[in-house]
């Protein structure tokens, strides 16, 4: 067995980036994942895995490995059927991706990550109003977590078509989430602005958010 961080799936990530072998990486990853004993998780390796291969442009094997993931049943990063969902559009199989999506809005998901991955999805397939409401509804997310921290009331308000928001309860935040939200922040509102903008929509108050995050940065 073998003892793997996740500082080292970083480096090895790193070192892929340097080297362009997505390939390379993808089978080490895999041949990790047979053997992975603490420090991550099978599926996390997976998912890692499968992410490698469709940077090397094998959709097919990269939903193979989201599948594993997803069969294996242990923590993640984000959600892995979103993921596959990606992979099965770039395959032609917009059906079975929609479904994972619906499956995803269905368990309203408490982590922004989670709205910012299938917002970039239905961005990159060409449905900006898809991406613009998952992406308004992530903000909307991190706003909550915000808003049980301090208790201000600021979160923004969804719109009828938007994926439904977890529960009121759900979004208690500990120690380190909304630290963490607030990292999401910034991009989703990027990524609804540009979907806005290709609706050809009027800026509103989380376009203004925006520009005050930027002012702020």
């Amino acid at each position: 067995m073998t003892h793997v961080t996740e500082d080292d799936l970083d480096d090895l990530e790193f070192d892929t980036l340097r080297t362009g072998d997505h390939i390379a990486a993808a089978r080490r990853l895999a041949e990790l994942a047979e053997t992975v004993s603490g420090g991550v998780s099978r599926a996390n390796v997976l998912l890692r895995a499968g992410e490698q291969w469709q940077h090397a442009g094998d959709h097919g094997k990269a939903a193979d490995f989201y599948r594993r993931a997803l069969e294996d049943g242990g923590e993640t990063y984000g959600d892995a059927r979103a993921y596959l969902a990606d992979a099965l559009f770039e395959l032609g199989r917009a059906d079975e991706a929609r479904t994972l999506v619906d499956q995803i809005r269905a368990d309203r998901p408490r982590d922004p990550e989670v709205y910012r991955a299938v917002a970039e999805v239905l961005y990159a397939q060409g449905d900006a109003t898809g991406a613009h409401d998952w992406a308004t509804n992530g903000a909307d997310v991190v706003l909550a977590l915000r808003d049980s921290a301090v208790g201000t009331g600021v979160g923004g308000p969804g719109g009828p078509e938007d994926p439904p928001l977890p529960a009121a309860e759900s979004l208690t935040p500990g120690p380190d989430d909304v630290a963490i939200a607030e990292d999401s922040l910034e991009a989703l509102l990027r990524l609804r602005y540009r979907a806005r903008m290709d609706l050809g929509r009027r800026e509103d108050d989380y376009d203004a958010l925006l520009d005050d995050l930027l002012k702020n940065a």
